[in-house]
């Protein structure tokens, strides 16, 4: 058996994982190079110690934060003339809205949620007001809690469960106002600089991504997973793969506009191929659910994968979010 523990990425990060996943290949090399060695790199640790930033267009950076229990992720922030969009907010450990004024600065920072679970939402608590898909809605507001992510991040003793993270440093908690947008809706950040919605459900009845119609970058969040039906019972027909093949069908005559690939983890500036290779990977799974390549146990629940090409990932499933056609 083969250790995956993965190894060594230098970090001047305030945070220490306790329990990091397993090495991905793929992933491993592209953040070694990145990480150590990219002049793309901006680091501001009296602004956030948890974050770092990489401007990787003239006016787009990605932002990154190592995992707490769901793995490293990027949140990004598109600066436009005249506002700038802030796409997730990671666990909300460090201050990402101050990170994210001072990459724009003058600008009014707007928030955005690909989609609601935890790993995308704990930096929320810093804005007024915060944008999702209206099927994330119900979603985020349960998690709108004075303990969640204290609760979360740490044990009964206090300590930190997956990454050693200071408590002084989480978002203070706050209510703020849930703006509910659909597929299609854009928001102009000045002088007709426009970031077009794309509702692309599965992982979540919500789950969206942010066609920016200026650079072609496409911020997909997380499109490789879905758990049924039972999983969100009130919009459970957008938690399938059939869900998330249809949506990439409906947008597959523009993947030609695409200039990158962004997702909420993994490697980003991906090929717009990338969009196919999930949209391939879908259809095999809807016609043979059973051709899986590995199984696992997700919280007591029998997930499915299949590899999706060239993606270094895959695509998880449970039975029930495969409809057969």
């Amino acid at each position: 058996m083969l250790d995956m523990t993965p190894r060594y990425i230098k970090s001047d990060l305030k945070s220490r994982p306790i329990h990091p996943e397993g090495e991905k290949p793929s992933r491993w090399s592209f953040m070694k190079v990145l990480r150590e060695h990219s002049d793309l790199k901006e680091f501001y640790p009296e602004i956030d110690p948890y974050a770092e930033a990489y401007k990787f267009r003239d006016n787009c950076w990605a932002i990154f934060v190592e995992g707490n229990g769901f793995g490293d992720m990027w949140n990004y922030l598109i600066v436009g003339p005249q506002k700038a969009m802030l796409i997730d907010t990671n666990y909300g450990i460090g201050n990402i809205r101050a990170l994210a004024e001072h990459l724009a600065p003058g600008k009014e920072v707007v928030c955005v949620n690909t989609h609601a679970h935890l790993d995308h939402i704990g930096g929320n608590y810093y804005f007024d007001q915060v944008h999702i898909h209206e099927y994330d809605v119900e979603m985020l507001k349960r998690q709108m809690t004075p303990n969640f992510y204290t609760d979360y991040l740490f044990d009964e003793k206090g300590e930190p469960r997956y990454c050693w993270v200071d408590r002084a440093d989480l978002a203070p908690f706050r209510e703020y106002e849930i703006v509910p947008f659909k597929d299609g809706d854009v928001f102009d950040l000045g002088e007709g600089y426009e970031v077009e919605v794309v509702h692309l459900p599965g992982h979540t009845a919500g789950q969206s991504g942010f066609f920016d119609h200026q650079t072609g970058c496409m911020f997909i969040g997380d499109t490789t997973s879905a758990f049924g039906p039972t999983y969100e019972p009130e919009h459970g027909d957008f938690c399938t793969i059939n869900a998330l093949r249809d949506a990439l069908v409906r947008f597959q005559p523009r993947f030609g506009q695409v200039s990158g690939v962004f997702p909420g983890h993994g490697t980003f500036d991906l090929h717009a191929c990338t969009l196919q290779y999930i949209l391939d990977t879908c259809n095999v799974i809807i016609a043979h659910p059973d051709w899986y390549d590995d199984k696992k146990d997700f919280f007591g629940t029998p997930v499915y994968t299949r590899n999706i090409y060239q993606f270094g990932s895959d695509m998880k499933y449970t039975m029930d979010a495969v409809v057969r056609e």
